[in-house]
């Protein structure tokens, strides 16, 4: 019996090829030699800047490169999920995936999005991290600068996948503490409105004779229901 790929263990055994459409994750890798992970979300500014130039880099360089992208989406509602995904051409971890998407997070050691990864498609073995900067840097040139940075990509060494987080410790470089704390609070919206609250009774108790144009209760709740719904 055939012993299943490192790669199909962690990605599950489907994924979409278009919203609302799932496929085998073996038979939508055949013939690939690479993989790269696109973690990404809708509410995320960088994501949604960098995401056309990777579909540019994409239909450009993916059928002769032989590499496939798969969408790992941190968007909080399926509605939200499927607008984006729906622009993409690639494949995707579906909206049920939650513990695909939350054992990749950890196996990488996700800190922020967008984040790329290169994977060998045959061996599952981690490449590199650095494809957002480099796919950025070329996306706007020629094809032929396309498929040199994929060979680059195939001529690099590996690691297994079980030792990837240790060597993107290494890659990494440290993170804005600004553009951190911005993608903090944009994932985690309910800590502008705990501070909303805050605001409220200091100004309350301290200055009671002043009005509150921010927000009243009626406000915070309606903003506050309409951020349920997380998948």
């Amino acid at each position: 019996m055939a012993t299943e790929s490192p790669l199909l263990k962690l990605l599950g055994p489907s994924v979409l090829n278009e919203v609302g459409k799932k496929v085998s994750t073996e038979d939508a890798l055949k013939g690939k030699e690479l993989v790269l992970l696109y973690f990404s979300a809708s509410w995320c500014p960088p994501c949604k800047a960098f995401s056309p130039l990777l579909i540019q880099f994409y239909e450009r360089c993916a059928k002769e490169g032989k590499f496939e992208i798969i969408f790992v989406s941190s968007d909080k509602t399926v509605e939200s999920f499927n607008e984006y995904y729906g622009k993409m051409p690639w494949l995707a971890i579906p909206t049920d995936g939650t513990a695909v998407k939350n054992e990749l997070a950890t196996t990488f050691q996700l800190s922020s999005i967008p984040t790329t990864l290169v994977l060998d498609c045959k061996t599952g073995n981690y490449i590199t991290d650095d494809a957002r900067d480099t796919v950025a840097k070329i996306a706007s040139g020629t094809k032929e600068e396309g498929l040199a940075l994929v060979k680059t990509w195939k001529e690099m060494e590996g690691v297994p996948i079980d030792e990837a987080a240790e060597k993107r410790k290494g890659e990494q470089p440290k993170q804005n503490p600004v553009m951190a704390l911005f993608l903090y609070i944009a994932k985690n919206p309910m800590y502008i409105f705990g501070m909303l609250y805050i605001y409220k009774y200091l100004k309350k108790t301290y200055f009671p004779s002043a009005g509150d144009p921010i927000m009243d209760d009626t406000d915070a709740a309606d903003v506050m229901g309409a951020s349920e719904g997380e998948f």
